[in-house]
C-alpha cells in the first residue's frame, strides 16, 4: 500500500517537472524581471523601512535622487 502511494506521487512529480521545462530565453526574462524588481526596491522605493535601510547607499551612488 505504501509503495503504491510513493509510485503515484513520483508519477505526479515527473508529470509536473516535464511541463515546467522553460527555454533559456524565458529563464533569462524571469531572472531579469526579478533583478529589476530588486533594483527598483533598493534604489527607488519610498517605502520607509526599505528607504531608511538603503539611504546611505542611495546617497553614496550620487545618481539616485533621494530627497
Amino acid at each position: 500500500m505504501k509503495n503504491q502511494n510513493i509510485y503515484k506521487q513520483a508519477k505526479i512529480h515527473l508529470k509536473l517537472t516535464k511541463t515546467l521545462n522553460l527555454s533559456v530565453f524565458r529563464k533569462g526574462l524571469i531572472v531579469l524581471f526579478i533583478v529589476g524588481i530588486v533594483l527598483y526596491t533598493v534604489l527607488f522605493t519610498t517605502y520607509p523601512p526599505v528607504h531608511d535601510f538603503f539611504h546611505e547607499l542611495r546617497h553614496s551612488l550620487m545618481a539616485i535622487p533621494c530627497h
